[in-house]
Order: C-alpha cells, then sequence, then structure tokens
C-alpha cells in the first residue's frame, strides 16, 4: 500500500463588506468544499478506469480563514494497492492536477454562447475547435472534460462570484508551486453555463438500398431501416431530404413496410463520455429512389 498526497488551497477574494469582515454564505462554501471532493474523486474514478488502477482519493477539510480573503485547506489523499504507476515519473496527484488545469482553460477559451462542446477523436488524440483554432487533448484530459459531474462542480465553485462583492477564485497546489487555477467574474459565466457534450469517434457517408422497417409521417420522427445486402446491418435515422419529406406530406407518394429505399445516409459515433459506451447517431440526407413492395419486378440497375 502507498499513500501520496497534495494540499489544495481554495481562496475567494473580493471587496464587499462580508469578505472585508471574513464572512461568505455558509451555503456557497459548502458548495464549494463539495464540489472540490466531486471534481478529485471524479477525476480519480476516470482515471482508473483508463489505466486499469485503483487509487482510491480521499478529501480532508484541514483548515479555515484567514486575513484579506476566506480560503480552506483540503488534503487529497492518494491510496493504492498497486506498484506501477501509470503517470510515470509523476503522482497521479500531480498528474490529475495538472489535467484539471488543461480542462479550465479549454473552459474559459470557450465562447458563452455556445452549449455544445464538440471533441473528435483523431489519430493525434482527442481534439476540440475552438474560435478556428485546434486544442489537443490527452484521454485523461479528455475523460475529465466529458465528466458532468467534474464540469458541475466547477460550476458550483464558480458559482459565488455571481455575489457582489466576490470577485475572484483561486485555487492553487502547495504541494506544487506550477499548478494554480484563477476564475474572475468575466469568466465566471464560462463555467456556471450548462452545457452539453458530443465526443466523436468516428463519422462518415454512405449509400445503399434499404428495406422500411417502420416508418413514420412526423418528419421529427425516426425511420428504421435494412439493409437488403447486408440484413443484420440496420439503423434508425430521421430523414433530412426536404422534397422526399414534402412528397410524404403532400401524401403524393405512398410509403408502407418493406418498401426499398435507395438512400445516402451520414453517420458519426459518439460517447456520452470518453470511458462511457459508444452510441451511433444516422441521419438520411436523400432519398433516391423509391421501390414500393407490391412492384417487386422492378430491376435495380
Amino acid at each position: 500500500m502507498y499513500f501520496e498526497e497534495g494540499v489544495i488551497k481554495v481562496h475567494y477574494d473580493g471587496h464587499g463588506s462580508m469578505m472585508n469582515n471574513h464572512q461568505m454564505n455558509a451555503g456557497d462554501v459548502a458548495r464549494s468544499i463539495k464540489a472540490m471532493e466531486v471534481i478529485y474523486v471524479e477525476a480519480f474514478r476516470e482515471s482508473n478506469k483508463i489505466f486499469k488502477t485503483n487509487v482510491n482519493a480521499e478529501v480532508i477539510l484541514e483548515a479555515g480563514f484567514h486575513e484579506g480573503s476566506l480560503w480552506w485547506l483540503l488534503k487529497m489523499i492518494g491510496k493504492s494497492n498497486e506498484e506501477q504507476r501509470a503517470f510515470g515519473s509523476k503522482t497521479s496527484f500531480l498528474a490529475i492536477s495538472e489535467a484539471l488545469k488543461k480542462v479550465v482553460q479549454v473552459i474559459k477559451k470557450l465562447p458563452v454562447e455556445s452549449v455544445d462542446i464538440l471533441i473528435k477523436e483523431t489519430i493525434d488524440g482527442y481534439v476540440i475547435e475552438i474560435d478556428g483554432e485546434l486544442v489537443i487533448l490527452d484521454e485523461v484530459e479528455c475523460a475529465i472534460l466529458t465528466n458532468e459531474k467534474i464540469r458541475s462542480g466547477f460550476s458550483d465553485l464558480a458559482f459565488p462570484l455571481e455575489n457582489n462583492g466576490i470577485d475572484s477564485l483561486d485555487i492553487d497546489n502547495l504541494t506544487n508551486t506550477d499548478f494554480s487555477l484563477h476564475i474572475d467574474k468575466e469568466s465566471r459565466r464560462k463555467f456556471i453555463v450548462r452545457r452539453r457534450h458530443k465526443h466523436i469517434v468516428g463519422q462518415g457517408e454512405s449509400r445503399g438500398f434499404f428495406y422500411v422497417d417502420t416508418l413514420s409521417y412526423n418528419p421529427k420522427s425516426k425511420w428504421k431501416f435494412v439493409s437488403k445486402e447486408d440484413p443484420g446491418f440496420s439503423f434508425s435515422a430521421i430523414i433530412t431530404d426536404a422534397l422526399f419529406l414534402k412528397r410524404v406530406s403532400d401524401n403524393s407518394e405512398k410509403f408502407s413496410k418493406d418498401d426499398l429505399l435507395e438512400i445516402t445516409f451520414s453517420w458519426y459515433k459518439e460517447k456520452v463520455k470518453l470511458t462511457g459506451k459508444v452510441s451511433s447517431v444516422y441521419t438520411v440526407d436523400e432519398v433516391k429512389n423509391h421501390i414500393p413492395v407490391e412492384d417487386r419486378q422492378w430491376k435495380l440497375v
């Protein structure tokens, strides 16, 4: 069994009357302390999944207040039976802290109005595009960014900055002077805004002949298609072909189960988070031909 630890200092600064008296809303303090625990425990959990390790992180509140700002110390203790560590010469605590720092930098760059985080998996790693700039993430950084509990934790940490008189939040690693995080009133909204994310692990386009298994006259509902060439391959998808949808809504063409359609479709594979399962999303972009089920004598070209 080995132990490793790090000490995190969390402090809020401001010029409000409560801060000048070294006071802060008790609910906000409790929320922030809990957020730090969630962030580190979840980050270690993601790391354990990636590297097949078993480091258990425990968070202990060590101290309280100091003149000039309201702060507290949190001691992070990692315990593991593993002899070989996944981060080489770095302790797992230090490596995870650096990954958290990279994630904070990414969130600070995201436009406030953008509610989607689109991550693509490439041969170089995991890539997110921000204002035309490509930012590359490693596996741990990607896992942390796609963990909603961690993002929610940062939101809880930034929430007190919504109050008048609290101007900034600083998080320092007292065991590593190179590590520090700073969030001010200007950037707080980037952490508080609720975002969705898509982690894309593959995408492409294709075409072929597919039987209609289920259909809907609601343009927002999915149709189910079964491949003519490979009956074991099927998928459900929304159709975006405007001309085809108009024919459906005008009832100018009748459709039924087992009709054969020649379609072009696009697809992408995504994960809800890095260590989650892969799901596939399909969209039918164009319906090129329609062969009714009763017209089986129609010869495919």
